[in-house]
Protein backbone atom coordinates (compact mmCIF):
# COMPACT_ATOMS: atom_id res chain seq x y z
CA UNK A 1 0.00 0.00 0.00
CA UNK A 2 2.80 2.36 0.92
CA UNK A 3 5.12 1.13 -1.81
CA UNK A 4 3.76 3.40 -4.60
CA UNK A 5 3.88 6.40 -2.26
CA UNK A 6 7.48 5.65 -1.34
CA UNK A 7 8.36 5.26 -4.99
CA UNK A 8 6.77 8.58 -5.92
CA UNK A 9 8.47 10.30 -2.98
CA UNK A 10 11.84 8.89 -4.04
CA UNK A 11 11.29 10.06 -7.61
CA UNK A 12 10.44 13.55 -6.41
CA UNK A 13 13.62 13.62 -4.33
CA UNK A 14 15.66 12.44 -7.30
CA UNK A 15 14.14 15.11 -9.52
CA UNK A 16 14.94 17.77 -6.96
CA UNK A 17 18.56 16.74 -6.71
CA UNK A 18 19.19 16.03 -10.38
CA UNK A 19 17.82 19.35 -11.57
CA UNK A 20 20.19 21.74 -13.31
CA UNK A 21 22.62 23.07 -10.74
CA UNK A 22 24.21 26.40 -9.85
CA UNK A 23 28.00 26.68 -9.80
CA UNK A 24 30.10 29.46 -8.31
CA UNK A 25 33.66 29.93 -9.56
CA UNK A 26 36.53 31.90 -8.06
CA UNK A 27 39.69 32.40 -10.12
CA UNK A 28 38.17 32.10 -13.59
CA UNK A 29 40.91 34.15 -15.25
CA UNK A 30 43.80 31.83 -14.42
CA UNK A 31 45.16 28.97 -16.49
CA UNK A 32 43.16 26.32 -14.64
CA UNK A 33 40.19 28.50 -13.68
CA UNK A 34 39.58 29.50 -17.29
CA UNK A 35 39.39 25.81 -18.26
CA UNK A 36 36.95 25.19 -15.42
CA UNK A 37 34.86 28.07 -16.74
CA UNK A 38 34.89 26.63 -20.27
CA UNK A 39 33.80 23.24 -18.98
CA UNK A 40 31.05 24.72 -16.82
CA UNK A 41 29.65 26.68 -19.76
CA UNK A 42 29.70 23.50 -21.83
CA UNK A 43 27.85 21.46 -19.20
CA UNK A 44 24.09 21.14 -19.46
CA UNK A 45 23.87 19.99 -15.83
CA UNK A 46 24.50 23.54 -14.68
CA UNK A 47 21.67 25.99 -15.16
CA UNK A 48 23.59 28.93 -13.72
CA UNK A 49 27.31 29.71 -13.63
CA UNK A 50 28.40 32.60 -11.43
CA UNK A 51 31.92 33.97 -11.67
CA UNK A 52 33.08 36.12 -8.77
CA UNK A 53 36.22 38.21 -9.22
CA UNK A 54 37.85 41.51 -8.44
CA UNK A 55 37.47 42.84 -11.96
CA UNK A 56 36.78 41.77 -15.54
CA UNK A 57 39.52 39.94 -17.44
CA UNK A 58 40.21 39.67 -21.21
CA UNK A 59 40.57 35.88 -20.99
CA UNK A 60 37.08 35.56 -19.52
CA UNK A 61 35.69 37.86 -22.20
CA UNK A 62 37.29 35.68 -24.89
CA UNK A 63 35.63 32.57 -23.45
CA UNK A 64 32.25 34.27 -23.23
CA UNK A 65 32.55 35.50 -26.83
CA UNK A 66 32.28 31.87 -28.00
CA UNK A 67 29.10 31.25 -26.01
CA UNK A 68 25.79 31.68 -27.81
CA UNK A 69 23.63 34.35 -26.20
CA UNK A 70 20.60 32.10 -25.67
CA UNK A 71 22.46 28.93 -24.72
CA UNK A 72 22.51 27.32 -21.30
CA UNK A 73 23.84 27.65 -18.73
CA UNK A 74 23.10 31.24 -17.82
CA UNK A 75 26.24 33.19 -16.94
CA UNK A 76 26.65 35.97 -14.41
CA UNK A 77 29.86 37.83 -13.59
CA UNK A 78 29.90 39.54 -10.22
CA UNK A 79 32.63 42.03 -9.34
CA UNK A 80 33.92 42.51 -5.83
CA UNK A 81 37.03 44.75 -5.75
CA UNK A 82 38.21 43.17 -2.50
CA UNK A 83 37.28 39.51 -2.13
CA UNK A 84 37.97 39.78 1.58
CA UNK A 85 34.60 41.54 1.77
CA UNK A 86 32.80 38.29 0.88
CA UNK A 87 31.45 38.13 4.43
CA UNK A 88 29.24 41.09 3.52
CA UNK A 89 28.35 39.84 0.05
CA UNK A 90 24.65 38.99 -0.14
CA UNK A 91 23.91 38.62 -3.86
CA UNK A 92 23.88 34.81 -3.69
CA UNK A 93 21.72 32.88 -1.24
CA UNK A 94 22.13 29.33 -2.49
CA UNK A 95 24.34 27.36 -4.84
CA UNK A 96 25.25 23.72 -5.39
CA UNK A 97 28.96 23.64 -6.26
CA UNK A 98 31.85 25.95 -5.50
CA UNK A 99 35.15 25.93 -7.41
CA UNK A 100 38.23 27.68 -6.00
CA UNK A 101 41.07 28.12 -8.49
CA UNK A 102 42.56 31.20 -6.86
CA UNK A 103 46.30 31.50 -6.34
CA UNK A 104 49.51 33.31 -7.16
CA UNK A 105 51.48 32.04 -10.13
CA UNK A 106 54.72 33.97 -9.71
CA UNK A 107 55.18 33.50 -5.97
CA UNK A 108 58.86 34.39 -6.29
CA UNK A 109 58.07 38.05 -7.05
CA UNK A 110 55.69 38.73 -4.15
CA UNK A 111 56.27 39.22 -0.44
CA UNK A 112 55.68 36.44 2.04
CA UNK A 113 52.94 38.43 3.78
CA UNK A 114 51.04 38.96 0.52
CA UNK A 115 51.43 35.31 -0.47
CA UNK A 116 49.98 34.21 2.87
CA UNK A 117 47.12 36.70 2.58
CA UNK A 118 46.03 35.10 -0.72
CA UNK A 119 46.83 31.42 -0.29
CA UNK A 120 45.57 31.13 3.30
CA UNK A 121 43.50 34.11 4.42
CA UNK A 122 41.59 34.65 1.18
CA UNK A 123 41.03 30.93 0.56
CA UNK A 124 39.59 30.66 4.05
CA UNK A 125 37.26 33.61 3.38
CA UNK A 126 36.07 32.08 0.10
CA UNK A 127 35.49 28.68 1.70
CA UNK A 128 33.48 30.32 4.47
CA UNK A 129 31.33 32.04 1.83
CA UNK A 130 30.78 28.72 0.03
CA UNK A 131 29.70 27.23 3.35
CA UNK A 132 27.33 30.18 3.89
CA UNK A 133 25.52 29.60 0.58
CA UNK A 134 25.04 25.91 1.41
CA UNK A 135 26.94 24.27 -1.44
CA UNK A 136 27.11 20.49 -1.42
CA UNK A 137 30.47 20.30 -3.17
CA UNK A 138 33.58 22.45 -2.77
CA UNK A 139 36.49 21.89 -5.16
CA UNK A 140 39.88 23.40 -4.31
CA UNK A 141 42.87 23.50 -6.66
CA UNK A 142 45.92 22.43 -4.66
CA UNK A 143 49.11 20.54 -5.61
CA UNK A 144 50.56 17.05 -5.54
CA UNK A 145 51.83 15.66 -2.21
CA UNK A 146 50.39 18.53 -0.14
CA UNK A 147 49.55 17.39 3.38
CA UNK A 148 47.29 19.74 5.32
CA UNK A 149 47.47 17.36 8.28
CA UNK A 150 51.08 18.31 9.07
CA UNK A 151 51.06 21.97 8.00
CA UNK A 152 51.96 24.17 10.97
CA UNK A 153 50.49 27.69 10.90
CA UNK A 154 52.87 30.62 10.69
CA UNK A 155 52.84 32.96 13.68
CA UNK A 156 51.74 36.57 13.30
CA UNK A 157 55.32 37.56 13.96
CA UNK A 158 56.59 35.32 11.16
CA UNK A 159 54.00 36.71 8.73
CA UNK A 160 54.37 40.40 9.45
CA UNK A 161 58.04 40.78 10.37
CA UNK A 162 59.32 38.92 7.33
CA UNK A 163 61.53 41.07 5.12
CA UNK A 164 59.01 42.89 2.91
CA UNK A 165 60.80 42.17 -0.32
CA UNK A 166 60.04 39.64 -3.06
CA UNK A 167 60.90 36.17 -1.75
CA UNK A 168 62.79 34.88 -4.77
CA UNK A 169 62.76 31.27 -5.93
CA UNK A 170 64.70 29.72 -3.04
CA UNK A 171 62.40 30.93 -0.26
CA UNK A 172 59.19 30.37 -2.18
CA UNK A 173 60.15 26.78 -3.08
CA UNK A 174 61.24 25.94 0.48
CA UNK A 175 57.91 27.18 1.89
CA UNK A 176 55.62 26.03 -0.91
CA UNK A 177 54.26 22.78 0.54
CA UNK A 178 53.71 24.21 3.99
CA UNK A 179 51.80 27.14 2.49
CA UNK A 180 49.68 24.90 0.27
CA UNK A 181 48.97 22.69 3.28
CA UNK A 182 47.75 25.73 5.19
CA UNK A 183 45.63 26.64 2.18
CA UNK A 184 43.92 23.24 2.28
CA UNK A 185 43.49 23.50 6.02
CA UNK A 186 41.92 26.98 5.69
CA UNK A 187 39.40 25.63 3.19
CA UNK A 188 38.54 22.62 5.35
CA UNK A 189 38.18 24.59 8.59
CA UNK A 190 35.95 27.23 7.01
CA UNK A 191 33.69 24.84 5.10
CA UNK A 192 32.63 22.65 7.98
CA UNK A 193 29.06 22.23 6.76
CA UNK A 194 29.93 21.36 3.16
CA UNK A 195 29.23 17.63 2.64
CA UNK A 196 31.97 17.12 0.04
CA UNK A 197 35.37 18.82 -0.06
CA UNK A 198 37.53 17.83 -3.02
CA UNK A 199 41.23 18.67 -2.89
CA UNK A 200 42.56 18.49 -6.45
CA UNK A 201 46.27 17.70 -6.28
CA UNK A 202 47.79 17.73 -9.78
CA UNK A 203 51.46 17.28 -10.51
CA UNK A 204 52.87 19.38 -13.38
CA UNK A 205 50.10 21.24 -15.22
CA UNK A 206 50.87 21.38 -18.94
CA UNK A 207 49.65 24.47 -20.81
CA UNK A 208 49.89 25.44 -24.46
CA UNK A 209 51.96 28.50 -23.62
CA UNK A 210 55.19 28.50 -21.63
CA UNK A 211 54.12 30.68 -18.71
CA UNK A 212 57.47 30.41 -16.93
CA UNK A 213 59.83 30.35 -19.91
CA UNK A 214 62.70 27.89 -19.80
CA UNK A 215 61.40 26.33 -16.57
CA UNK A 216 58.21 25.19 -18.30
CA UNK A 217 60.11 24.07 -21.40
CA UNK A 218 62.40 21.90 -19.31
CA UNK A 219 59.69 20.37 -17.10
CA UNK A 220 57.29 19.75 -19.98
CA UNK A 221 60.07 18.06 -21.97
CA UNK A 222 60.91 15.85 -18.98
CA UNK A 223 57.32 14.70 -18.61
CA UNK A 224 56.97 14.05 -22.35
CA UNK A 225 59.68 11.41 -21.97
CA UNK A 226 59.18 10.03 -18.45
CA UNK A 227 55.42 10.19 -17.85
CA UNK A 228 54.98 6.53 -18.87
CA UNK A 229 57.44 5.50 -16.14
CA UNK A 230 56.62 7.72 -13.15
CA UNK A 231 54.01 6.76 -10.52
CA UNK A 232 50.54 7.68 -11.76
CA UNK A 233 49.98 10.54 -9.33
CA UNK A 234 53.08 12.31 -10.68
CA UNK A 235 51.96 12.12 -14.29
CA UNK A 236 51.66 15.58 -15.87
CA UNK A 237 48.14 16.73 -16.64
CA UNK A 238 46.90 18.79 -19.57
CA UNK A 239 45.26 21.92 -18.14
CA UNK A 240 42.19 21.26 -20.29
CA UNK A 241 41.78 17.77 -18.82
CA UNK A 242 42.19 19.19 -15.33
CA UNK A 243 39.44 21.77 -15.87
CA UNK A 244 37.10 19.15 -17.31
CA UNK A 245 37.85 16.76 -14.45
CA UNK A 246 37.09 19.34 -11.77
CA UNK A 247 33.66 19.95 -13.28
CA UNK A 248 32.91 16.28 -14.03
CA UNK A 249 33.90 15.30 -10.50
CA UNK A 250 31.56 17.90 -8.98
CA UNK A 251 28.76 16.78 -11.29
CA UNK A 252 29.28 13.18 -10.13
CA UNK A 253 29.29 14.27 -6.50
CA UNK A 254 26.08 16.27 -6.84
CA UNK A 255 24.28 13.37 -8.49
CA UNK A 256 25.54 10.78 -6.01
CA UNK A 257 24.76 12.78 -2.86
CA UNK A 258 20.98 12.41 -3.23
CA UNK A 259 19.41 12.23 0.19
CA UNK A 260 22.75 12.49 2.00
CA UNK A 261 22.71 13.96 5.48
CA UNK A 262 24.42 17.39 5.36
CA UNK A 263 26.19 16.56 8.63
CA UNK A 264 28.24 13.91 6.85
CA UNK A 265 31.48 15.46 5.67
CA UNK A 266 33.51 13.59 3.07
CA UNK A 267 37.01 14.84 2.29
CA UNK A 268 39.04 13.48 -0.63
CA UNK A 269 42.35 14.14 -2.33
CA UNK A 270 41.94 13.84 -6.09
CA UNK A 271 44.89 13.01 -8.36
CA UNK A 272 45.71 12.07 -11.96
CA UNK A 273 44.07 8.63 -12.05
CA UNK A 274 40.83 10.25 -10.89
CA UNK A 275 41.02 12.87 -13.65
CA UNK A 276 41.28 10.14 -16.25
CA UNK A 277 38.45 8.20 -14.64
CA UNK A 278 35.92 11.05 -14.67
CA UNK A 279 36.97 13.01 -17.76
CA UNK A 280 39.57 11.09 -19.76
CA UNK A 281 37.17 9.78 -22.38
CA UNK A 282 35.46 13.15 -22.88
CA UNK A 283 38.85 14.85 -23.12
CA UNK A 284 40.07 12.46 -25.82
CA UNK A 285 36.87 12.91 -27.81
CA UNK A 286 37.13 16.69 -27.68
CA UNK A 287 40.84 17.34 -27.99
CA UNK A 288 42.76 14.32 -29.21
CA UNK A 289 43.25 14.09 -33.02
CA UNK A 290 41.21 11.38 -34.69
CA UNK A 291 43.04 9.10 -37.12
CA UNK A 292 41.29 8.65 -40.41
CA UNK A 293 40.33 5.10 -41.25
CA UNK A 294 42.31 3.44 -43.98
Amino acid sequence: MNSPIKTITLLLILLAFTRAQTAVLFGGSGAVGSEVLKSLLDNSNFQEVILIGRKSYPKVDEILATKKADSKPNFTALTLPDLKDLDLFDKIDKADACFIAVGIGDVNIVTFEYWHSIEVDLIGTIAKFCDKIHVRSLTLLSAIDVEYESAEPYSEEEIHTENQKPMGWAKSISRYYRMKGLEEKAAIMNAKNVPHIRLFQPSTIVTEEYRYGWVDRTIFAFHAVFDPYVPTQYHSVDVRLLGMAMVADAKKILHSSVGQDASESILAKVTYADYINVAGEAFEEQYQPKHSEL
